[in-house]
């Protein structure tokens, strides 16, 4: 996953944590080859102290599990920008990928809750699963 993935991710995480309560999105959707996982979000919490640590991070509820595939957490590094005194630096952060099954072709589907204060956001996914010599 380059940089800008991450910042619009970021940014896009952002913006759909801002809301209230449980709110209606429009599926994202994301392609991949045969095999491949592919990140549904990655949640990033930098601390204001400029510090590697991550902040405090909700733990997302899958409310939709995928037919053909399995969402996994992982903990990956991500680059955050520099931002008022602190540089750029990276920092662990909470990923969501999904695995389609193997020899899986297709469109599969995730959804995901996520609650921050009194505030829950709903996250849905539809991924195109294609043959791995086939152009995303």
């Amino acid at each position: 996953m380059n940089r800008l993935t991450c910042v619009v991710q970021i940014a896009a995480i952002a913006i759909v944590l801002s809301g209230s309560n449980a709110q209606a999105q429009s599926p994202k959707e994301l392609k991949t080859k045969s095999g491949t996982p592919v990140v549904l979000v990655n949640f990033v919490n930098a601390r204001p102290d400029c510090s590697s640590s991550p902040g405090p991070m909700a733990i997302p509820v899958v409310r939709e599990k995928p037919a053909n595939g399995t969402v996994q957490l992982l903990t990956i590094a991500t680059e955050v920008p520099a931002s008022g005194k602190c540089p750029a630096r990276k920092i662990p952060t909470t990923a969501l990928i999904y695995a389609p099954n193997k020899d899986f072709l297709g469109s599969d589907s995730v959804q995901i809750e996520v609650e921050v204060g009194n505030r829950t956001t709903s996250l849905r996914y539809r991924i195109i699963v294609q043959a791995a010599a086939e152009r995303l």
